[in-house]
């Protein structure tokens, strides 16, 4: 599964040849060339020491390197480029030896503790990581604060903190507006937490910089398709089979497997965080705030209960109308819950609500709004796994929510593929199984469709009879 890529580690801006100059001994035509600088020798070794690693060649890029080491061992940006060498050639303990000599030879070096952080979030070290990375943003002078902010958000993403991860995103744009890597990072984590309109705003201040790949264009696309915006949907597909179409995005959309791309997957990883996220809070021993239920008694039940007051205390108000209401923790809900056969049928339809999809709305944005989880939505209302929700589509919110009647669905014989349309897709909408529709039509998973073409809905033998 392609996941968001961390950034590339920050390691140097260098000119490849010293600046050297001659000078002419007095009373003679003998030019002499004085001594380089041994720290100057250094850094043009270190410059073609990661010439060669980016070209493949890791013997040369060694031998670089070390030659660079020897001239001024004492130089922290000598040990930041053996660190990164180590990393290439996959010997990370004495990648990290490197990063650690760095840092105490140049304590104050921002670099050294960004490049650091980003390894060891590589390596699975996030609370280390995060550490150096938020050291390298207090370092004085440091001028490059919204590098190590995206590191940081692109390490939370890598734990599937999706709201971390889009705080210290916004830090990173916050010191640099138009950097494009923050801005589609940012961009792909709202189309994964469904705020599209959001996302669609910093996809286009990204574009707009002409700051234009196969994967923005995909991740176009892929809002388009959601906000149902026909336009935007054919321009970003005439730009994928125009301009890219070696790319693998264009491949995934050509054969009809959008949701394979890395940001599908990556509003996947959403759901499932959502999914979790009582369980590990609960389990963690996060303070949650309290709920409050009511619940509707039965008349005989009240008046009863309003006697029993008046009886016991003469002195204590009793309130005109009252309800029972009762102030309950997460863990004391979960009690609750689980007493819910013991409920009467009044008490348990007074829970249930219905709730009426509005455009543009997902299972993820109804879920937080009721505090309930997807599955449950799921479950209550009989949905098919990935089956979408439509704009009218009535939700049953509840934990007695009766079994909902799907409507009867005329299903014509062919069926005119429009823009955004997937095989997948029309057999969802028509309850056709997908490979009928495959058989019916002579097609395979792998086969392109287009706006326009006309497809079998039904058993074309069976038609002619």
């Amino acid at each position: 599964m392609q996941k968001l890529r961390l950034l590339a580690c920050v390691i140097f801006s260098l000119q490849l040849a010293a600046c050297v100059t001659e000078t002419t001994v007095v009373g003679s035509d003998r030019q002499i060339r004085p001594k380089m600088d041994q720290k100057e020798a250094a850094r043009t070794r270190i410059a073609l020491g990661i010439n060669y690693l980016q070209r493949g060649d890791n013997a040369q890029a060694k031998f670089n390197l070390e030659k660079a080491k020897s001239l001024a061992p004492e130089l922290a940006e000598v040990h930041n480029a053996m660190a990164y060498y180590y990393q290439q050639v996959a010997e990370f303990e004495a990648a990290e030896n490197s990063y650690k000599t760095a840092i105490d030879l140049e304590p104050n070096n921002a670099d050294s503790y960004n490049n650091y952080g980003a390894f060891l979030c590589q390596r699975g070290k996030y609370d280390q990581a995060e550490q150096l990375l938020l050291q390298a943003i207090s370092r004085p002078g440091y001028i490059r604060a919204a590098d190590s902010y995206e590191n940081i958000a692109l390490c939370r993403l890598e734990q599937k903190d999706f709201i971390q991860a889009k705080t210290y995103l916004d830090l990173s744009i916050k010191h640099n507006a138009s950097r494009p890597s923050a801005l589609f990072n940012l961009a792909s984590v709202n189309y994964a937490m469904a705020d599209l309109p959001a996302a669609q705003v910093l996809l286009d201040r990204m574009q707009s910089a002409s700051q234009i790949s196969p994967r923005s264009v995909l991740l176009g696309y892929l809002i388009a398709q959601e906000q149902q915006d026909y336009s935007r949907m054919q321009t970003a597909e005439q730009l994928l089979l125009t301009t890219y179409p070696q790319s693998q995005e264009t491949l995934l959309f050509s054969q009809g497997k959008l949701n394979e791309s890395e940001f599908s997957q990556l509003r996947q990883d959403y759901k499932q965080q959502l999914l979790q996220q009582p369980a590990e809070q609960v389990k963690a021993g996060v303070v949650q705030p309290k709920i409050k239920i009511t619940r509707k008694k039965p008349p005989a039940a009240v008046a009863t209960e309003q006697a029993q007051l008046s009886a016991a205390s003469v002195t204590e108000p009793l309130p005109e109308a009252r309800m029972v209401s009762e102030e309950l923790s997460v863990t004391e809900s979960a009690a609750v819950a689980e007493n819910q056969a013991e409920m009467t049928e009044a008490e348990s339809g007074a829970q249930v609500q219905q709730h009426e999809v509005q455009q543009d709305e997902t299972l993820y944005g109804i879920a937080e709004r009721y505090s309930v989880t997807i599955s449950d939505i799921i479950s209550w209302n009989s949905l098919r796994d990935n089956q979408p929700i439509v704009r009218g589509q009535i939700l049953w919110i509840g934990q007695q929510a009766p079994r909902q009647i799907e409507p009867q669905i005329e299903v014509p014989e062919r069926y005119q593929i429009q823009y955004g349309d997937t095989l997948f897709r029309i057999s969802m909408r028509y309850r056709v199984k997908l490979t009928s529709l495959l058989q019916w039509n002579n097609l395979t998973e792998q086969s392109p469709i287009r706006a326009g073409q006309f497809i079998y809905l039904k058993d074309p033998a069976q038609l002619e009879l």
